[in-house]
């Protein structure tokens, strides 16, 4: 019999995609295979493209893509049937260890922020893709296969702004321009804040987020004083600073424009394993700095329900709708400093 293959789009070098015909992997003991219907492009994809490797050890024909949804074509066994819709959450959590047991399978002892589909074993930027069933989640008919492309930024999202811990009438500042900060912004206006403004450093992505019109204000970093100007707007700072860089001026923002007391949800990374903070501003002012990565297993079926209930439409967010062919170039439009694109799906 002859070996199965499929198109898959393959790291090939630093800043190189190559679409090439690799085999259908096998389907082993509790895992299903699906055909992919859409793929959401990543920020930490781009990390991988530019360093030319996964997160994992050497692979040959590494595949990215965590981001994604298909139909199931081999159920293998499990509790799925062929023909039904499944979005995968790309954590590979344990379900063992004390932070699962805990229902923290997010802060899973074996996953320490790495351990995820499409960064250390093969992903879904291709037409087919094995994994394990437990990972599997059916999804409603209202939820769309663009929609569910973006339920792994939105669940960092909604995560991130259920840390926060945000109150009717809170003053909410997000610092950073991408999918996830315009999703923060959102869920923080339905949570009940009264007031959210964005920081930026340009305006060749804020279309999207004017368009859906759950920022009040939107202040430009390079701007003379505008830390202050900020403070003077939220008469005393913001009870909630989001920042989602992941860089030392972005987090001084942050700290120097909550009020006394106020909190810090950090969930952009640093290329650079610590970076500056001020910690006479934080100590001194009682600032609370949160760290919020991914979401529980409980909030990821949560992060599906907001979706199909109508509570959000992140198909909104979205600006390009492209075929596994063209995701090199989604790639460099993604890095380039002029071109306006926001968040790119990909359906193989």
């Amino acid at each position: 019999m002859s070996e199965k293959m499929m198109k898959a789009a393959v790291l090939t070098g630093p800043q190189q995609i190559e679409i090439k015909e690799l085999p259908v992997p096998e389907v082993r003991e509790g895992e299903i295979e699906i055909k992919v219907s859409a793929c959401g492009v990543c920020g930490s994809d781009i990390h991988m493209w530019k360093a030319g490797k996964g997160w994992g050890k050497d692979m040959k024909d590494f595949v990215m893509g965590h981001e994604f949804c298909g139909v199931v074509t081999n159920p293998n066994g499990s509790n799925f049937k062929a023909g039904e819709r499944v979005v995968f959450w790309a954590n590979l959590y344990c379900g063992e260890c004390d932070m699962c047991r805990a229902g923290l399978e997010h802060l899973c002892r074996d996953v320490n922020g790495t351990n995820y589909i499409g960064f250390v074993c093969n992903g879904a930027y291709a037409e087919k893709f094995v994994g394990k069933a437990k990972n599997a989640y059916r999804l409603p008919d209202s939820v769309s296969d663009v929609a569910a492309g973006l339920i792994d930024p939105l669940m960092v999202a909604y995560h991130a702004v259920r840390k926060a811990n945000i109150k009717l009438g809170d003053k909410v500042l997000v610092v950073g321009t991408g999918i996830i900060g315009n999703m923060i912004g959102e869920l923080a206006k339905k949570s009940g804040a009264s007031y959210v403004a964005m920081s930026k450093r340009n305006d060749r992505k804020l279309a999207r987020a004017k368009e859906a019109g759950y920022f009040d204000d939107y202040f430009d970093e390079k701007e003379p004083d505008v830390r202050q100007k900020m403070v003077d707007r939220t008469h005393g700072g913001f009870d909630v600073a989001f920042e989602v860089v992941g860089a030392q001026s972005t987090l001084d923002t942050c700290i120097h424009t909550v009020k006394p007391g106020g909190s810090v949800v950090m969930i952009g990374n640093s290329m650079t394993e610590t970076i500056p903070v001020n910690i006479n501003r934080a100590v001194l002012q009682e600032v609370r700095l949160i760290g919020s990565v991914s979401c529980t297993r409980e909030e990821f079926t949560g992060t599906i329900d907001l979706i199909a209930d109508g509570i959000i439409d992140p198909e909104r967010y979205v600006t390009d709708i492209l075929p596994l062919t063209d995701l090199q170039q989604a790639f460099e439009r993604l890095t380039s400093k002029t071109d306006p694109i926001l968040k790119a799906v990909v359906k193989p």
